[in-house]
C-alpha cells in the first residue's frame, strides 16, 4: 500500500492561522497554542545550517526533523537532497523508500541517488533507469537527469543510445566540461577516436576537467599510434618540476620520431636532476637516434662504469653500438641485458630488451635472428603493435608470405586493441600479396569499420601492395561514410598521383595545404610532387622548407628538401640535406634517399661515391630503378 506523505505547506499554512489577527480568516474552533508542529523547528534550522555550509549539523537537524515528522514529504526531499550532494546516496535512497509517494522533486532525488549507487552497483542499472525516466516524465528537466541517464544506458552497454542524449544534452551546454567528457567517453567506445580526440583536446586546454582530458588526450593519441603528438600535447602543459611526466612525454616523442624535440626535453630534466640514470640514458639513446653515435657510446660507457647492472644504460649501449655499425658489440650488450631480465620473460623490462634487440638485428639485415627474439616475448599484449610491426617484417624481408599469415593468426588470440587490428591487416596483407582470395574476408571489415582507425589501416595495406586503384575508390567511399577526414583525403590524393592522375592529386593536396597551412606532411608530398616533376620549384622551396621547420628531423622531408635544391642547381645544399638525411636514418630500409645523394653525387663529378649510392639504393628498393640504372650505365660509360 502506497504510503501518504503530509506536505510541509499544509503545516506552514497552519501556522500562518494561528498567528493571524482575528477577522483576517474565520476565526478557529480553538485557541491555537503558539508551538510550531513537529518537525518544523528542526526542518528549518536544518536548511539555515544547510544553507550557510554547516553540512553536518544540517544533517543532525533533518534527522531530528524525520524523527518528528516522519510522514513530511519536503523533510525527506530535503534531507535526500543533501545527502546525494555530499555522497552519502544509499542512505537518501533509504529516506526516498520507492514504497512513498514522491512529488516531482521527490523523485528527481532519488533518481540522483540511484545513479550514484548504480556507478557502483550494477545490478541497479534497471532500477536507475526507470527512475530517471519517472523523474524526467514528471516535468523535470534538471540536466543532472539527462547526464545519469546517458550514464546508465552506458553503463547498460547501450552506448549508441548513450551518445543520442548526450548529443542533445550538449545543444544547450556545448562548452560544458563534464558533457564533453562523458560524449568524448562515449565516441571513443564507439569507435569514433578521432570525434573523441577533438573533444578531448578542447577540454584539456583549460577548465576543471582539464587534467583528465589532457590524460584521455594522451592515452587516445597513444592509441591511435600518433605518440609524437602525444608527447607534443604533454609539452603544451608541462612545467619544469614535472619531472616524471616530462620524461614520458621525451619517450612519447622518442617513438613518434622527433628526436631533437625528445632531446630538448631530456635535457630540461637533467637541468634539475643531473644525476637522473634514466634521463642520462635516453640522452645517450638520443645521440644515437640524431646519428651522434659516438658522443652516445662515450657518454654510456663512463656511466656504466658506475651502473653496469642498469639496463636502460645497458640497453642504450646495444642500441648506440649497433648504430654506429658495430653489431657484435651491440650483441654482446643485448645478451647482457637479457641475463638481467630472462627470469620473468612476461615482465616490461623484458618485452621491451627482446623488442630492442629485434629492432636492431632487422635493421642490420638479420630478420631469422631478429624473430628469434620476439619468440622470446612472454607477454604479447604488453609487447603491442611494435611487436606486431616486427613480426611481420621478419617474414615480409624473406618473402615468406603464408608462413607470415600463419604466424599473424597464431599470435591474434594473444593481442587487444591496436595490435590486433594491426595484425589482421598484415594478414590481409601477406593474403594479398600470396592471390589468395581471403584477404578481401579479412580486409573488407576494416574497410567498412566505423572506426577511421581501422580504416586508415586497411588503405595502408593496399598501398603497400601498391593497389592504387582500390585506394582511391576505399578512400572516397570511406569519405563518404564517414565524413571528409584529412587522413583520407591524403591518402586519395597519393592514391591519384601514383595512378598518374596528377591534375586531381595536385588540387586535393592544395585543399589540404590551404586549409591547414602547418600540415607538414601535406606541404612536403606537394612540394616534392613540385620538385620531382621539375615544376613550381620556388614554391616547392617554400612548402619543403615549412614541412622542415616544422619537423627538422624528419628524413623524408630533409630528402624533400635536398631533392629540391637539386632541380634548383644547388648542388652543395642538396648533398647537405641529404647526407643529413641519411644520417637520421633515411637508409633504412628505404633507397630513394640513397639513391638522390648518389644522382646529386654523380652531377658534382664524384662518380665512384655516386656509384656506391645509387648500388646500395637500388638494392634497398627506391621509387624508380629504371632510371637508377640509366644513371649507372651512364656512370659505367663515362669511365670506360
Amino acid at each position: 500500500m502506497v504510503k501518504k506523505l503530509i506536505h510541509i505547506g499544509v503545516a506552514l499554512a497552519a501556522v500562518v492561522m494561528a498567528t493571524m489577527p482575528l477577522g483576517a480568516a474565520e476565526k478557529p474552533q480553538a485557541q491555537p497554542s503558539g508551538k510550531l508542529p513537529d518537525g518544523l523547528e528542526p526542518y528549518l534550522e536544518a536548511r539555515v545550517l544547510e544553507a550557510n555550509g554547516h553540512y553536518r549539523q544540517a544533517m543532525e537537524a533533518y534527522a531530528r526533523s524525520l524523527e518528528e515528522a516522519p510522514g513530511v514529504v519536503e523533510v525527506r526531499v530535503s534531507y535526500g537532497s543533501l545527502l546525494v550532494d555530499l555522497g552519502m546516496a544509499e542512505r537518501a535512497v533509504g529516506i526516498l523508500d520507492p514504497a512513498l509517494e514522491l512529488d516531482g522533486e521527490g523523485l528527481r532525488v532519488r533518481a540522483l541517488a540511484l545513479a550514484q549507487l548504480s556507478a557502483r552497483n550494477p545490478d541497479l542499472l534497471d532500477q536507475t533507469e526507470q527512475a530517471v525516466r519517472a523523474a524526467l516524465d514528471e516535468g523535470e528537466n534538471d540536466p543532472n537527469l539527462y547526464m545519469a541517464l546517458a550514464q546508465v544506458l552506458q553503463r547498460s552497454g547501450r552506448p549508441e543510445e548513450a551518445e543520442k542524449a548526450v548529443v542533445e544534452l550538449r545543444r544547450a551546454r556545448p562548452d560544458n566540461p563534464r558533457l564533453m567528457v562523458l560524449h568524448a567517453g562515449l565516441l571513443r567506445e564507439l569507435g569514433r577516436r578521432e570525434e573523441a580526440l577533438e573533444l578531448y583536446t578542447r577540454c584539456a586546454a583549460d577548465g576543471p576537467a582539464a587534467a583528465g582530458c589532457r590524460e584521455s588526450q594522451v592515452e587516445l593519441l597513444v592509441e591511435l599510434d600518433r605518440p609524437g603528438e602525444a608527447g607534443e600535447a604533454m609539452l603544451g602543459w608541462l612545467r619544469d618540476i614535472d619531472l616524471d611526466a616530462l620524461m614520458r612525454a621525451a619517450t612519447l616523442l622518442l617513438d613518434g620520431g622527433r628526436f631533437q624535440t625528445s632531446l630538448d626535453t631530456v635535457r630540461r630534466v637533467l637541468e634539475r636532476a643531473p644525476d637522473s640514470e634514466r634521463a642520462l640514458a635516453l640522452e645517450a639513446h638520443l645521440l644515437s637516434a640524431l646519428g651522434r653515435h659516438p658522443e652516445a657510446v662515450a657518454r654510456l660507457r663512463r656511466m656504466l662504469k658506475k651502473n653496469p647492472d642498469n639496463l636502460d644504460l645497458v640497453l642504450a649501449m646495444a642500441w648506440s653500438t649497433g648504430r654506429e655499425g658495430n653489431q657484435e658489440e651491440a650483441r654482446r650488450w643485448l645478451d647482457r641485458a637479457w641475463g638481467l631480465v630472462e627470469d620473468d620473460p612476461g615482465s616490461r623490462d623484458a618485452v621491451r630488451c627482446a623488442l630492442t634487440a629485434a629492432r636492431l638485428e632487422l635493421i642490420a639485415g638479420n630478420p631469422m635472428v631478429a624473430r628469434e627474439w620476439l619468440d622470446r616475448v612472454g607477454d604479447l599484449e604488453a609487447a603491442g603493435v611494435d611487436y606486431v610491426r616486427m613480426l611481420a617484417e621478419t617474414f615480409r624481408r624473406e618473402e615468406q608470405w603464408q608462413k607470415g599469415v600463419a604466424a599473424l593468426v597464431r599470435v591474434q588470440p594473444s593481442l587487444r586493441g591496436r595490435a590486433q587490428s594491426e595484425a589482421e591487416a598484415l594478414e590481409a596483407e601477406f593474403l594479398l600479396r600470396s592471390n589468395d582470395p581471403r584477404a578481401w574476408r579479412r580486409l573488407r571489415p576494416l574497410l567498412e569499420s566505423e572506426d577511421l582507425a581501422d580504416v586508415l589501416l586497411a588503405l595502408q595495406v593496399l598501398q603497400t601492395v601498391e593497389r592504387w586503384q582500390e585506394v582511391e575508390g576505399e578512400a572516397a567511399a570511406a569519405s563518404e561514410r564517414l565524413g571528409e577526414d584529412r587522413n583520407l583525403l591524403f591518402i586519395r590524393a597519393a592514391a591519384l598521383e601514383n595512378l598518374d592522375r596528377v591534375e586531381e592529386s595536385e588540387e586535393l593536396f592544395s585543399r589540404l595545404v590551404a586549409s591547414e597551412p602547418d600540415d607538414a606532411s601535406a606541404a612536403n608530398y606537394l612540394g616534392y610532387l613540385w620538385a620531382d616533376r621539375d615544376v613550381n620549384l620556388d614554391q616547392a622551396l617554400e612548402l619543403i622548407g615549412r614541412a622542415v621547420s616544422l619537423d627538422p628531423e624528419n628524413p623524408a622531408y630533409l630528402d624533400s628538401l635536398g631533392w629540391v635544391h637539386y632541380r634548383l642547381g644547388d648542388l652543395d645544399e642538396a648533398e647537405h640535406w641529404l647526407r643529413r638525411a641519411i644520417d637520421l636514418g633515411g637508409d633504412i630500409g628505404d633507397g630513394t634517399i640513397l639513391c638522390h645523394l648518389g644522382e646529386v653525387l654523380l652531377a658534382g663529378g664524384e662518380t665512384e661515391e655516386g656509384r656506391e649510392f645509387l648500388l646500395i639504393g637500388l638494392d634497398k628498393g627506391c621509387e624508380d630503378p629504371e632510371h637508377v640504372r640509366s644513371l649507372l650505365s651512364r656512370a659505367d660509360d663515362a669511365n670506360r
